[in-house]
């Protein structure tokens, strides 16, 4: 790796602090908050509002929803059915407690790795902020498995791992970002980033073959993919 693109820091025995059961509720309340800020500023949820225009679905899955304050942005500006999905039952409870007016949005608890739709049982995938969080091998057989339930396409989205993503989390964690949770998985998020190069690569390993790979201000990245 050059000084602008550094190795890769995953420790799969160290969880983001999000990902670690039994977390205080308010604090977890505090963290979803900064991430939707994050979300509505830094391309968060512009990402796939843009790309759904192409697809024009009428069921979505979004995977990892965390505060599905991706789901609440997609049901304000689309006539869509949204099936939310997460792993951690204290991250869904804040999801449904925030999305009460949201009808068209319903939640469901399911490990990335063990989900249990068949193929092509809804239109589009989502998946946002997630891949980052899981092993390179965990993180190709999630890309096989968007792949396979998605009937018309597919949008990942994530953050991609450079020196300045790293700095400036850094920075932010500790200058302005009180939340103890968000301060430390901003920069651990960062450090566990992949490259568009990777990105691509597992891609290709998962055996996606109609994709397009853009990058995004804010240091984020998408993949973007067909089924037709």
């Amino acid at each position: 790796m050059n000084l602008l693109v550094p190795t890769r820091r995953f420790d799969p025995e160290v969880l983001e602090m999000m990902d670690r059961p039994g977390q205080n509720m308010s604090l977890l309340r505090d963290d979803l908050t900064v991430l939707e800020r994050i979300n509505r500023h830094l391309g968060g949820h512009a990402i796939p509002l843009r790309y759904l225009k192409r697809f024009q679905p009428c069921t979505i899955l979004d995977l990892a929803t965390g505060g599905a304050d991706v789901p609440r942005a997609i049901a304000s500006r689309f006539d869509v059915r949204i099936t939310a999905v997460d792993s951690n039952p204290q991250i869904l409870q804040i999801a449904r407690e925030r999305s009460t007016g949201y009808p068209s949005i319903h939640f469901e608890q399911h490990n990335l790795l063990a989900l249990p739709y068949p193929p092509a049982s809804f239109d589009v995938v989502l998946c946002s902020l997630a891949l980052h969080h899981f092993a390179e091998p965990d993180a190709i057989a999630i890309l096989r498995r968007i792949h396979d339930i998605a009937r018309v396409g597919y949008v990942v989205n994530d953050l991609r791992r450079n020196q300045v993503a790293i700095w400036l989390s850094n920075l932010l964690a500790h200058a302005i970002i009180t939340n103890p949770i968000a301060r430390f998985d901003a920069p651990a998020s960062c450090e566990r980033a992949f490259t568009v190069a990777e990105l691509r690569a597992m891609a290709n390993r998962a055996g996606l073959t109609q994709f397009q790979l853009h990058r995004h201000l804010g240091l984020r990245m998408a993949l973007v993919g067909w089924k037709t």
